[in-house]
């Protein structure tokens, strides 16, 4: 058991205009039943809508509970993160995005109680549902699995970006290194990508050891794309986001070699793949501003031959296949 005087488990939270849902999160958080005492450190980043609010009565009638942060200006959402995870004072942090609830009592109890038996892990996912809907009852399972699995650096390293996942950051249960690291050991967190962090923080965990998933479910994680819809996930389904993707691998890139000192040629394959789409396709529609994404591309990092050997290698295969119709 804890020392109840010590912090053991900091709740990191970020939010941006989520006011129909931050009374769900915070309630699924100040439900949970522990044996140790924990915090929930939350920072807004400078919603528009009545999030600070919500937070500040929140806040009021749990002042042992929640550490708020109101930001004067929107910093976007890795910055934001990172912001809360330098703050959290906990041995061990748990993620939970403003949209997002847990449905147990027990979620934090549960992974606490296993990472502080199992130290040859530094952190632990478990399952979630996935909410398709703001109307309906849709969900399905974030990831169909009946036995644990571990994830390590190698597994990084795989192209598809899901391969690369332990789970959703709502599961995510890790031992805290952010608040003593250097900050050149952590900034590709924010430095990859305005938003998209979950890849970063999973490749700062392998860096520095396993990574376990249970498959219990936990958690419910909002992935709602909607025709019209202002979230961002339902915009980043309709924009093209070659340009910031490459550019947060080539950070990824960058940091395995310079900052973990490991080979990563085997995932050279994933910004190789983007430059040759963007190639391909500004060859194909002639259009400047497709021209334009590829040289962007080009010129994030120097080192190139993985962009020109992925790009030859599609245009072989598309040779192939136009030979193939033909005969």
């Amino acid at each position: 058991m804890s020392d109840q005087n010590e912090i053991a488990v900091s709740v990191a939270v970020i939010t941006y205009n989520m006011q129909r849902y931050l009374p769900q999160l915070l309630d699924s958080i100040l439900m949970q039943k522990t044996d140790f005492r924990y915090e929930i450190v939350v920072d807004d980043d400078h919603s528009p809508d009545n999030s600070r609010e919500i937070l500040l009565d929140y806040q009021k009638r749990y002042p042992d509970k929640i550490v708020l942060s109101l930001r004067d200006y929107n910093v976007g959402g890795s910055r934001n993160m990172y912001g809360v995870l330098k703050q959290c004072k906990g041995r061990y942090i748990a993620i939970l995005e403003g949209d997002d609830w847990w449905e147990c009592d027990d979620k934090l109890q549960y992974q606490y109680d296993f990472m502080e038996k199992h130290s040859e892990y530094v952190g632990m996912y478990c399952n979630s549902w996935c909410e398709l809907s703001t109307t309906e009852s849709i969900q399905k399972v974030r990831r169909d699995i009946k036995e644990p699995m571990v994830f390590s650096y190698n597994d990084f390293l795989n192209y598809h970006f899901f391969d690369r996942l332990p789970n959703s950051t709502d599961t995510a249960f890790f031992r805290n290194f952010f608040q003593d690291s250097p900050e050149e050991e952590l900034d590709v967190f924010y430095k990859a990508h305005n938003m998209v962090w979950d890849q970063s923080l999973a490749l700062i965990l392998y860096g520095k050891g396993k990574v376990y998933v249970d498959p219990r479910l936990v958690s419910h994680h909002r992935t709602i794309v909607e025709k019209g819809g202002t979230n961002y996930q339902s915009r980043y389904a309709v924009e093209d986001h070659k340009v910031s993707d490459a550019y947060m691998y080539a950070c990824h890139e960058e940091y395995m070699e310079h900052v973990l000192k490991r080979n990563c040629r085997k995932f050279y394959k994933v910004r190789g793949m983007l430059f040759a789409e963007a190639f391909w396709s500004a060859k194909k529609s002639g259009k400047e501003e497709d021209k334009e994404k590829y040289r962007e591309i080009w010129n994030q990092r120097k080192k190139k031959w993985p962009l020109v050997w992925w790009t030859f290698y599609w245009g072989c295969g598309t040779i192939k296949r136009k030979m193939k119709k033909k005969l």
